[in-house]
């Protein structure tokens, strides 16, 4: 994604500038489309990672069969890893969602 004012010069940005109105009127978070304060989510950083194929294939699979997006499924195994390894931090709700549907749908697979 290219940034459109990056090809800009100064003197368009000011003209630009001169032809905004500042009316004072007052923008709510809901109109903005954003949540901000205690009740906001979490930022999320996206992060492109490289893996071969088939191991990308079988990630896809998998997310699937739990019915995750493979972010939240990578997401998962992360968090899970971490948690594991004693950070001591507490899992975010939505994390200890998720890990508690990806037990669910284990135990189901082990059943059948």
């Amino acid at each position: 994604m290219t940034d459109p004012f990056d090809a800009m010069t100064p003197d368009e940005v000011d003209a630009m500038v001169d032809r905004l109105e500042f009316t004072g009127e007052e923008v709510t978070e809901a109109e903005l489309g954003i949540t901000i304060g205690p009740d906001a989510g979490p930022v999320i950083v996206p992060r492109s990672i490289k893996m071969p194929y088939d191991l990308d294939q079988a990630s896809k699979a998998r997310a699937e069969t739990l019915g995750l997006s493979r972010s939240a499924y990578i997401r998962s195994l992360i968090e899970r890893d971490l948690a594991e390894a004693g950070t001591g931090e507490q899992r975010p709700a939505w994390v200890r969602e998720i890990l508690a549907v990806i037990a669910h749908h284990e135990h189901d697979r082990k059943a059948s």
